[in-house]
């Protein structure tokens, strides 16, 4: 067998490279197989030349052996049939049995209900013997993309409001319609008042009787923009056109139904027929079509996916099926909950980070950044403004901005902190300076012990001691983590994770742990991957957040980089740039996102503030990664090993 990644890079052709597979159960199981479809989209399976085709008994086996969550096509206007297997007698069905002259436009499966399928399979039973048929395929992120750049309006008027879907459905089954399917079978009912009980149910949703018998359905508003952030432990993070307009407006059209009436906004005003016919067409222009060979399979993630069906002529058998999501897959069995079992939706959906190092007028800029849309702060009591941010995030709450629940605010535990008895201390201290009651996550700033000094001689203590002097102390670091564990206990921190360390640090506070790191902080930029690391973290089930993402940018003020290190003016980064018609700036955020890391910036600028947020609207592709990839040369500029020989006459190398 070989499977091939689509939409995997920037060429038309999504069907360049394949990869040769043993076992179809055991190399692409279930948790392979969701992964590949978070960062890939979607997998075309093929035998190889020296096998038979794959039957549609063994495609029922490798579907019932993935143990995705059943889906049952409820709410579709498709005619199905179900095709019986030894798997399971409602695994399979036929694809839509529309007229072979019908084109069934680009959708995303039963986008036109609350809760689509997450993924779908196509198999070829019987390939098209003439011209025509091929199932057709396009990234649905990139006609989000195209929309928002030509369409604003329309597109911000569909996110705001839904759609609201309109479609007359037959008492029995129409093979003549490509939407011809019977109210009875779409809602799963047998009776009239079972399906009046059923539609009553749903709120905003409408229907009337009509004098043939037929029945007018007008949907409840419908969310017709969604944004994927992860799919199992894969970074996504995009807005995709996820509904059924265009397929609505262009196929939904026979005897009892009008294609100009079939769809309209939420809020029910019309919707302008040039847009839809013009992002039509450009779908029709990039969409890439597929040619079946006998056993051939699809497997699709239907939230970023849309598929449609070119006409044809003479016999033709693809055979598809549905599944819900698979269960989450985590590497390590935490004691305590994840993130996501707390935080807000919105922070789910948002992995980038305001810095707050280096701000000088940390309450206007906390401020200003909460007003662009940032919600994850990362602070510390060595930046020396704890005071300040405190108080811009109290007036944003005050003036109804934001609620303490919508923020996730980072702070650490300074050096000189390390001492059990001390790490109490440090923390009040910043929750104090912070106006806060809890802090969402509490990290250990440096795996370095410095001589204490107290918070009324000299705060931040920065560096160094009293006497200027920056002293090593002997302390066991499994000592602070075990008071770091016991702040979480108090409440007064939700999560706990540490910075800067190496895999041989985290294996031993791993030793000891209780409660396990949640996230490591690290410097990360292109010309400093930290594949190795980052790797060794997730594979913990440890989150990564990276500061420093453009590299120099921070340090040159400092005598700590170049000009000529500045990752801003990197031919690369540029071409990249030009390509997507992104900042420097924004490529850089991207592919820290697309790594799967919380990259931390900042800017004082509001408009730069919203610059830098402006991510979820485009995508690099693998060439792209890879180029950026290929920039490393391991070169840190955040390294106390050299700045603390220099300016304290101290040698502490930690990474080394």
């Amino acid at each position: 067998m070989r499977y091939t990644r689509l939409f995997e890079s920037s060429s038309n052709n999504a069907f360049d490279e394949s990869v040769e597979i043993g076992d179809l159960k055991c190399e692409l199981s279930q948790q392979t197989l969701v992964k590949i479809l978070a960062k890939h989209k979607g997998l075309l399976i093929r035998s190889s030349q020296c096998e038979g085709p794959l039957s549609v008994e063994d495609f029922g086996w490798y579907l019932k052996s993935l143990e995705l969550t059943p889906y049952p096509y409820v709410g579709g206007a498709a005619p199905r049939r179900i095709i019986p297997v030894e798997a399971g007698q409602d695994l399979i069905y036929t694809a839509n049995e529309a007229p072979p002259h019908a084109t069934i436009p680009f959708h995303h499966e039963l986008a036109q209900v609350k809760e689509p399928p997450m993924y779908l399979f196509f198999y070829c039973d019987l390939p098209c013997s003439s011209d025509g048929g091929e199932t057709a395929l396009i990234d649905s992120t990139a006609v989000y993309r195209y929309a928002q750049e030509k369409h604003p309006e329309f597109l911000s008027k569909l996110t705001l409001h839904g759609v609201r879907y309109t479609r007359v459905l037959p008492p029995e089954d129409d093979p003549d319609s490509p939407i011809g399917r019977s109210f009875y079978n779409t809602y799963h009912v047998s009776t009239v008042e079972a399906l009046e009980d059923k539609l009553q149910a749903i709120p905003g949703l409408e229907y009337t009787w009509q004098p043939d018998g037929s029945l007018k359905v007008t949907s409840e508003p419908i969310p017709a923009i969604k944004f994927i952030h992860q799919q199992h432990d894969q970074a996504v993070y995009q807005y995709t056109f996820h509904n059924s307009v265009i397929a609505a407006f262009i196929g939904w059209e026979d005897s009892r139904n009008d294609r100009f009436k079939a769809v309209r906004f939420g809020n029910d005003e019309e919707m302008p027929i040039p847009v839809l016919e013009d992002i039509a067409n450009f779908m029709c222009q990039h969409k890439i079509n597929y040619s079946w060979k006998k056993g051939d399979f699809f497997a699709l993630n239907n939230r970023l996916v849309m598929h449609s069906r070119n006409p044809f002529t003479g016999p033709r058998r693809i055979y598809a099926a549905m599944f819900g999501a698979a269960p989450p897959v985590s590497n390590v069995s935490q004691p305590l909950a994840t993130e996501n079992n707390y935080v807000s939706q919105s922070l789910q959906n948002d992995p980038l980070t305001f810095g707050l190092w280096k701000v000088e007028d940390a309450e206007s800029t906390v401020y200003e950044a909460i007003r662009a849309g940032y919600r994850r702060f990362d602070s510390a009591s060595d930046y020396g403004n704890e005071i300040g941010t405190g108080r811009g995030i109290r007036r944003a709450i005050d003036e109804g901005l934001v609620t303490r629940s919508d923020l996730f605010i980072t702070s650490k535990l300074w050096n000189t902190y390390h001492s059990p008895e001390h790490v109490p201390l440090a923390l009040q201290k910043t929750l104090d300076d912070l106006q806060l009651d809890y802090l969402d996550e509490y990290l250990i700033h440096f795996p370095i012990s410095m001589e204490y000094v107290p918070f009324d001689k000299k705060y931040p203590p920065e560096w160094s001691n009293m006497e200027g002097k920056m002293v090593l102390v002997k302390q066991s670091l499994t000592a602070t983590w075990k008071a770091m564990e016991n702040l979480v206990l108090t409440k007064k921190v939700r999560q706990i994770g540490v910075c800067n360390f190496n895999c041989q640090m985290i294996r031993e506070i791993l030793s000891v742990a209780t409660i396990a790191p949640s996230k490591l902080q690290i410097e990360c930029h292109p010309q400093l991957s930290q594949e190795k690391l980052i790797r060794f973290a997730r594979e913990h089930g440890i989150q990564i957040s990276v500061f420093s993402p453009f590299g120099a940018a921070s340090y040159l003020s400092l005598n700590m980089a170049q000009k000529s290190d500045m990752l801003f003016s990197n031919e690369t980064l540029q071409m990249i740039s030009i390509k997507h018609s992104k900042s420097p700036a924004q490529i850089l955020l991207r592919w820290a996102v697309q790594r799967n890391t919380f990259p931390i910036s900042k800017s004082s600028n509001p408009s730069r503030m919203k610059e830098n947020r402006d991510l979820f609207n485009f995508n690099l592709y693998k060439e792209d990664m890879e180029a950026i990839n290929a920039l490393n040369i391991n070169k840190r500029y955040n390294d106390p090993g050299v700045f603390a020989e220099l300016a304290f006459g101290c040698f502490c190398p930690i990474y080394e």
